[in-house]
């Protein structure tokens, strides 16, 4: 036998390794997270039961007439939405030029969620798809709500409690229900505090943490205020032992991630000011220093007077509850943060600063903490007895314990138990008669009708090519249903140069207005938009004048004139051909190739609701290096073909 037969044979007698198949690893993955998850099932059974019976409640509350109510009170809602449909159709942050207002995360979920279910095509409208998004956050919130409050050391039953009174509260019905960065942010913020008070002290908690984190800034800047909080939190749960690379990891997570906003600004040679573009520092500064304020809280004529006072109008416990609560739970090591991190949002609304209506979004789930957290310290907990107990208890029969006799410590005891009961039952009852009528009213009310209305009814009559000026609520679905050329937004025809430019006529060049009228002060900020509604005649009205179908009738126009007729340049206009812009040769409207008839998708009629105050909307004006500065950007090329006849009003870059 030579060398390289005994080699071969020896070969032979080595058992080789078999190559896993991918079905057998995924099988075998699948059948180790099942037995982890069916561990912590078991582990936690008496916190899924009750989480079992509170979730349904919930989500019955917050999931019956969402797209009702609230109604379209906001243009924010309709904004967030149209910059995921751009991001999801055009592939560009925003439907206009982005100027860095918000970091992009928040409406980058929201495309994220409308491309897995096809929620633009599918849901009645492009708000109520993103409301859907907004109602499964919640749940999320839900759950974590209540991990949080277990991990800080509440019982099961007041942890509960902080979930219902959270969830169930009419501010949150309303604020949680809207398609709000802020309800994304905060979802975030407490699935970081949760893997921050971690009982496994882990450097994966950690990093966890300050990737959560990241997340809740790139869906909300302003949660940056909660990271001071977060990092004492980590520091209360630290293990000494691997505290260096805890907290390494944590802040390189967060860095890191957070870092790449800046890493883009620079990358577009946008991170500072300069002429003819928008920039990061520009936007900082102007929410931080420049933007104008909306008043002190004790001017009872101020808007941010009139901001609390609508919190307050819908209900006026929970915070004031969970504020009251939060003060004496300073001195209680395990609720200290919660509680510090609500009083500083309190203090935060006496600054003279920009008070946004959704602020009060992320003081809910601390509220809810502080709350049900001083009735968990109140109440006296019950220790099991042991065999020492019983002993000293022999001992002190008849006698004292530890100088205080055993009637007064009964006496306490039974003090403390008699105030958390008084103190469960007049809030059952309180909360109970104040909060049934406004929730039945969020369970019946539509509020939203009249603006799907306005958008079915245009889209069924108005048949011409003319041009169409509208709030963002309604720009995506007239988007959608593919009208051309495209709708504009009102605040961009007169604060982006690169829209404005397109209309050299100013208010004549326009054709059509649908939305409702603005307040004076926001008719100053957009003159052209103010003309066009002087010199307009109301079509449709509805929701009694909340929202209203105008046609633009400049000198010389009739009504009965087609708008094509009418403009400043009527003689010298033809009418673009069917394959430019899906028209045909009498102005008609052709419908996308999407195959969405208009009458399907834009909803019921119903009533409206009182309208307590606008949202994060305010605009500042255009300008060089300002936001709609982008005049010297032209409109890119896209492969949705909607946008090939009028770069004129496609959105700015992106």
């Amino acid at each position: 036998m030579t060398v390289p037969d005994v080699f071969d044979a020896f070969d032979e007698t080595v058992p080789r390794p078999v190559a896993r198949r991918p079905a057998a690893w995924a099988a075998d993955r699948a059948r180790l997270l099942g037995v982890w998850v069916a561990a912590g099932a078991r582990a936690h059974r008496h916190s899924v039961v009750l989480l079992a019976v509170l979730l349904p409640i919930v989500a019955v509350i917050h999931g019956v007439n969402f797209d009702g109510w609230p109604g379209r009170v906001t243009d924010d809602e309709g904004t967030y939405a149209a910059q995921a449909y751009s991001m999801q159709y055009w592939n560009r942050i925003a439907h206009y030029t982005y100027w860095y207002d918000h970091p992009f995360g928040g409406w980058l979920l929201i495309a994220i969620y409308t491309k897995l279910t096809d929620g633009f095509h599918r849901a009645a409208t492009a708000v109520t798809a993103a409301r859907e998004l907004m109602f499964l956050l919640h749940l999320t919130s839900c759950v974590l709500l209540y991990r949080l409050g277990r991990l800080l050391g509440l019982r099961r039953f007041f942890a509960g409690l902080a979930l219902l009174v959270f969830s169930l509260s009419p501010l949150a019905l309303w604020y949680q229900r809207m398609a709000f960065l802020d309800n994304i942010g905060v979802m975030w913020l407490l699935a970081a505090f949760v893997c921050a008070a971690s009982p496994r002290r882990s450097v994966a908690a950690a990093a966890l943490a300050g990737t959560f984190m990241a997340f809740s800034f790139w869906s909300k800047e302003t949660t940056l205020l909660f990271l001071p909080g977060l990092y004492v939190l980590l520091w209360q749960h630290r293990d000494p032992r691997n505290w260096r690379f805890v907290r390494r990891n944590f802040l390189g997570c967060l860095i890191g991630i957070c870092g790449i906003y800046i890493l883009y600004a620079a990358a577009k040679n946008e991170l500072f000011e300069g002429p003819g573009h928008v920039s990061l520092e520009w936007a900082v500064r102007w929410q931080l220093f420049d933007r104008a304020p909306s008043g002190s809280v004790l001017d009872h004529g101020s808007d941010t007077y009139n901001v609390v006072r609508s919190w307050l109008d819908l209900d006026p416990y929970l915070v004031l509850a969970g504020i009251a609560a939060a003060v004496p739970l300073l001195a209680l090591r395990r609720l200290r943060v919660v509680s510090a991190l609500l009083l500083m949002q309190f203090g935060f609304i006496f600054r003279n600063g920009y008070l946004p209506n959704p602020y009060v979004t992320a003081m809910l789930p601390f509220a809810a903490l502080c709350a049900a957290g001083l009735l968990d310290v109140v109440l006296p907990r019950i220790r099991p007895r042991t065999p020492v107990d019983l002993d000293q208890d022999d001992d002190d029969r008849g006698g004292e314990a530890r100088g205080v006799p055993g009637w007064l410590t009964a006496a306490w005891t039974g003090l403390r138990r008699g105030a958390v009961a008084v103190a469960v039952i007049g809030s059952v009852v309180t909360l109970a008669w104040d909060w049934t009528p406004k929730i039945h009213t969020a369970l019946t009310r539509d509020a939203s009708a009249p603006s799907r209305d306005a958008t079915r009814w245009f889209l069924a009559h108005i048949h011409d090519d003319g041009t169409v000026i509208t709030d963002d609520i309604a720009w995506t679905d007239l988007t959608i249903h593919g009208r051309r050329p495209l709708p504009v937004w009102f605040y961009k025809l007169d604060l982006d140069p690169q829209v404005r430019g397109h209309f050299p006529h100013g208010w004549k060049d326009v054709d059509y207005l649908m939305m409702g009228k603005p307040p004076d002060s926001v008719l100053a900020e957009v003159p052209i938009v103010a003309e066009a509604i002087h010199h307009s005649v109301v079509l449709k009205s509805f929701g009694n004048g909340e929202i209203e179908i105008r046609r633009v009738l400049p000198p010389g126009c009739r009504i009965d004139i087609p708008p094509a007729r009418c403009g400043p340049d009527a003689s010298e206009q033809t009418i673009p051909s069917a394959g430019a812009g899906n028209h045909g040769s009498d102005y008609g409207y052709v419908p996308a190739a999407s195959g969405q008839s208009p009458a399907v998708r834009v909803g019921d009629p119903g009533s409206t609701t009182p309208r307590p105050g606008d949202g994060d909307a305010q605009r500042p004006a255009g300008g060089s290096g300002r936001p709609g500065g982008g005049a010297g950007e032209s409109a890119r090329e896209s492969a949705d073909s909607a946008r090939h006849r009028d770069g004129v009003l496609s959105p700015g870059g992106g």
